[in-house]
């Protein structure tokens, strides 16, 4: 168990990535810029999680976990809220579609890299062990 923001944020991407994968089969023929909407609104989360929760804590210090939850459904209704308004946009250039898997690709392989070999920055250390990663070095 690590406590980092870094593993914090990989609950807001797999299970998003796994209800678009749902939504595809329902909605790729009736909407518009499918790869490019689920692609910023899964990246929307995470980035918006990461700034939402440095200001707070660089403002106020530590903060109740009421406050870490709150941030969390922010950043999902964010990253949902960008999704829908591309979706119902005209379509946009078929080369952003195209390339939206690959980068939701590179961010999960980031998620699953950085889990067990992190760089030495804040974002991934562990809060609770002071810790980096998840493998005993």
């Amino acid at each position: 168990m690590n406590e980092s923001v870094w593993e914090h944020l990989k609950l807001g991407f797999w299970p998003a990535l796994a209800y678009a994968i749902v939504e595809y089969k329902y909605l790729k023929k009736v909407a518009n810029n499918f790869p490019l909407a689920k692609t910023a609104g899964i990246y929307l989360i995470p980035v918006s999680i990461v700034v939402l929760y440095y200001s707070y804590t660089a403002i106020l210090g530590h903060g109740p976990l009421v406050v870490d939850i709150l941030i969390f459904v922010v950043a999902v209704i964010i990253g949902q809220l960008v999704s829908y308004k591309l979706l119902v946009a005209s379509p946009l250039a078929e080369k952003l579609n195209r390339l939206s898997p690959i980068a939701l690709v590179l961010l999960g392989l980031s998620f699953v890299l950085f889990t067990f070999y992190p760089p030495l920055a804040p974002i991934f250390r562990d809060s609770a062990t002071g810790a980096y990663g998840i493998l005993k070095v």
